[in-house]
């Protein structure tokens, strides 16, 4: 349990990150960051995301795919990307890499 906890703990999120959805194949930047408090007064995180078309893919543009969100709970998308069905690309590197 604490592997799984330190492996959160090491995704740091910013603005301008690009996350890459294998499964729909829909690329996306994070644009915001939002808190909000749910019913029992605990405080959640929310990325807003800007999602784009894989040009690799054919299909549905992401805007009008019904799988496809324009928010993201924060530790849902960390676990997300730890099990890895969500490829995390931050700008700290200088440059996204495929």
């Amino acid at each position: 349990m604490f592997e799984l906890q330190d492996r959160l703990d090491s995704v740091i999120l910013s603005i301008g990150d690009m996350i890459v959805d294998d499964w729909s194949g829909f690329a996306g930047v994070l644009v915001r960051r939002r808190h909000r408090i749910d019913a029992f007064g605990n405080l959640m995180y929310f990325w807003d995301i800007k999602w784009i078309k894989n040009i690799n893919r054919f299909g549905e543009s992401p805007v009008n795919h019904p799988g496809v969100s324009n928010y993201i709970e924060e530790e849902g998308l960390k676990l997300s990307i730890v099990v890895e069905m969500i490829r995390h690309y931050p700008t700290k590197r200088g440059e996204h890499e495929f």
